[in-house]
C-alpha cells in the first residue's frame, strides 16, 4: 500500500450534514413560488474498501411550516412505510487518498437512491476538500435533481397540490448535500 492510499484507508463517518431540497410551486394565478427544505436527521458513511451509504430520516423533514411537515411526512413520503431515504455507492478511494489537507476534488459519483419503495440511479458532482488528516467536506457542487414521479410518490403529490389550492407542483425536486466526514 502506498503512502496515499494509507492516508485515505479507514472508516469516515458525518452525522453533520445537511440535506436541502427546493420546491416549486405554481399557484392559479401562474406565480411560481420556491421554497427550500431541509432533513434535520441524516448519517453518512465510507469505508476502507470505498463503498459509500447515507441514510436520511424522512420524519426529520423541515419546512418552516408544521402542517406542511406533517403533509410531507404523511402524503408525500409516508414515513409510516417508508420512514427513510438511503443513498448508497462505491468512491474511488485513491482520489480520497491522494488529498493533502487544503486539496480539493471534483468528482462525478454514480450514486442509487433508495426512497419510497422505488431506486433511481443519479449522478452527483461532488466537491471534496481535504480539511486535516482525518476530516473531508463534501458538497454538491449542482444539485441532484430527484423525480418524484418515478419514485412513486406523485399520489401524494397531487394530494398537496388539491389541498393547498395550487396549480401544479414540480416533481423534479433539486436536492444538495454538505457534510464533513471525519475518519474513525
Amino acid at each position: 500500500m502506498s503512502g496515499n492510499a494509507t492516508q485515505g484507508a479507514g472508516n469516515w463517518v458525518s452525522n453533520d450534514n445537511q440535506v436541502r431540497f427546493t420546491s416549486s410551486k405554481t399557484n392559479k394565478q401562474n406565480k411560481t413560488i420556491d421554497e427550500e427544505s431541509s432533513f434535520a436527521t441524516s448519517a453518512a458513511q465510507l469505508s476502507a474498501d470505498g463503498a459509500f451509504s447515507m441514510s436520511v430520516d424522512l420524519a426529520s423533514v423541515k419546512t418552516n411550516i408544521d402542517l406542511r411537515d406533517e403533509r410531507l411526512r404523511d402524503w408525500v413520503f409516508e414515513v409510516a412505510q417508508f420512514p427513510k431515504a438511503e443513498i448508497s455507492g462505491k468512491i474511488d478511494m485513491n482520489a480520497i487518498g491522494s488529498l493533502k489537507t487544503g486539496d480539493s476534488l471534483q468528482l462525478k459519483q454514480p450514486l442509487t437512491l433508495d426512497l419510497h419503495g422505488s431506486k433511481q440511479d443519479i449522478e452527483a458532482e461532488l466537491t471534496l476538500k481535504r480539511g486535516a488528516d482525518n476530516s473531508i467536506s463534501v458538497a454538491t457542487a449542482q444539485p441532484v435533481v430527484v423525480d418524484a414521479k418515478k419514485l412513486g410518490m406523485s399520489g401524494g403529490v397531487a394530494k398537496l397540490v388539491e389541498v393547498m389550492g395550487l396549480a401544479s407542483i414540480n416533481e423534479q425536486i433539486p436536492v444538495t448535500f454538505n457534510g464533513t466526514f471525519t475518519r474513525q
